[in-house]
């Protein structure tokens, strides 16, 4: 029965140390804070904008190159991290307007309502103040 005590106080005690560890090694390689992976957003803009065959194919190597852009910042240490806001704005900004060049008007004015991300103005904190 001691034995039995012993072993319940140790569960007890190791569970809140393993559990986080155990889930951390389930998440995919490359799945960091927030933001959609490429595969992913890539699919969720062919569901949400009805994108054909040939705007996909256009589009991926777009959506890459930001994947790797917004990586290679965020693990560049030499920039201040209220400098990488700013940065990141900007990468967002150019590779949506790649990405609008490839759209159909109607496919534009999706894009353009998608929540925040590339081409999305967004409900939070990166809507522009200026717009109602």
């Amino acid at each position: 029965m001691k034995a039995f005590k012993y072993l319940l106080l140790a569960f007890t005690l190791i569970t809140p140390i393993a559990l986080p560890t155990m889930h951390a090694q389930d998440k995919p390689k490359g799945e960091g804070k927030g933001g959609m992976r490429g595969g992913d957003q890539l699919k969720h803009m062919t569901e949400q904008l009805s994108l054909t065959d040939d705007q996909v194919a256009k589009i991926k190597p777009i959506v890459e190159d930001e994947r790797k852009a917004m990586m290679a910042l965020r693990d560049d240490t030499s920039v201040a991290q209220e400098d990488k806001r700013g940065k990141m704005r900007e990468i967002r900004q150019a590779h949506a307007s790649q990405i609008r060049a490839v759209l159909t008007p109607e496919q534009q004015a999706k894009f353009d309502a998608m929540g925040p991300g590339p081409g999305g103005k967004g409900k939070g904190k990166g809507k522009d103040k200026a717009q109602p």
